[in-house]
Order: C-alpha cells, then sequence, then structure tokens
C-alpha cells in the first residue's frame, strides 16, 4: 500500500473516534426568560448565585435559584436523564452578591458553606469560588468554611438546615487513620 493511503486511511479512523466523543456542553447565560427548577420564579429577581444543568436529551438546561438547590438535584437518587454538565456562578470574579459571576463547572468549584450569606430563596447558601484566596477572604467577611465538591455529602444538601461541619480531628476519615496509626505516633 502506497504511503499516502495510509495516511489517508490513519486520519479517517482518528476523525471517526473523535466523532463518538461527545463535547460537554457549555453554560448559557440567564435570559428573562429563565426560572427556577423547584420554584418556578424568576431568576434575575433573586440574588446570589445559580446554577444550571444540563440533562441529556434536553434542548437547554434546568435552572436553579441555588447553588444549593443544584447540587441537591445532583445528590438526588431519582433523575429523569442523565446529567451531561453542571455549572455554578463564580463568585470569585463577582461584582457583587447582586451581581455573580461567571460559570464555572461545578465539580471544579470550592464551596463556602455555614457562612451568614442566604440564597436566592432565603435558604443557607453553598458559595462556589474557582479561587481558594478569594473563598478565604470570603470567609474572613462572611464565616463558613471550604469544602471541595466531593467532600459535599447528601445530606449536607437534602436536608433544610446548614451542614455541620466536623471539626478537622474530628471527621470520620481522621478518626478512622488515628485508629490505624501506630501507638508510639507523636503526630
Amino acid at each position: 500500500m502506497k504511503p499516502g493511503i495510509l495516511i489517508t486511511l490513519a486520519a479517517l479512523l482518528l476523525s471517526a473516534c473523535k466523532e463518538d466523543e461527545t463535547a460537554l456542553p457549555l453554560p448559557i447565560e440567564m435570559t428573562a426568560e429563565a426560572v427556577g427548577y423547584y420554584c418556578q420564579m424568576d431568576l434575575l429577581n433573586h440574588e446570589g448565585p445559580k446554577g444550571q444543568i444540563h440533562l441529556a436529551g434536553m434542548a437547554a438546561p434546568i435552572f436553579l435559584s441555588q447553588v444549593r438547590d443544584t447540587i441537591a438535584y445532583l445528590h438526588m437518587p431519582e433523575q429523569s436523564h442523565a446529567v451531561q454538565a453542571t455549572y455554578v456562578q463564580d463568585m470569585a470574579n463577582a461584582e457583587s452578591w447582586a451581581k455573580p459571576g461567571s460559570w464555572i463547572a461545578a465539580n471544579k468549584a470550592l464551596y463556602v458553606v455555614g457562612s451568614d450569606q442566604m440564597g436566592g430563596m432565603g435558604a443557607p447558601e453553598f458559595v462556589p469560588f474557582s479561587d481558594a484566596t478569594a473563598a478565604a477572604n470570603f470567609i474572613a467577611n462572611h464565616g463558613g468554611a471550604l469544602l471541595r465538591f466531593d467532600e459535599i455529602k447528601p445530606q449536607d444538601v437534602l436536608s433544610g438546615a446548614a451542614p455541620e461541619l466536623a471539626a478537622a480531628d474530628q471527621s470520620d476519615i481522621a478518626n478512622r487513620l488515628r485508629a490505624l496509626a501506630p501507638a508510639d505516633r507523636t503526630n
């Protein structure tokens, strides 16, 4: 076979593989028509960060009036469609609480929980940040603690109360590691 034909076949095979890869949907900006999935209220009239979830087979994302509601939706066992992508508004680059920042992937954000800032529906909020320094500044002004996305448990978002944050030395993982440590260990 000629080298030109081999290169053409290789390129076709590689392009076929790329077509199988589905690109994640990008976040879209909210318009005046955007309403909260649970409350069906106009989202632009509610302050604080919001969330959007892109579902397989749906032409548009569902919007949620609070980030906490967004994460709660992801933790619920019964969903009608597969989740393709989830975005939250980054408060690291926000103009103000009333004007949240750009959209970031929910699983990449850091979350301040237990602050004095309430979400768009007046409930405790999980405030998303793309930057740890901005989150620390927010905590200094509003209280709370920092959690990664994978540290948020279903009970943290599915109950109506703010999550109870264990002290670092009282967490389940810390207790299990302490139990496994040799008795003569000093730390």
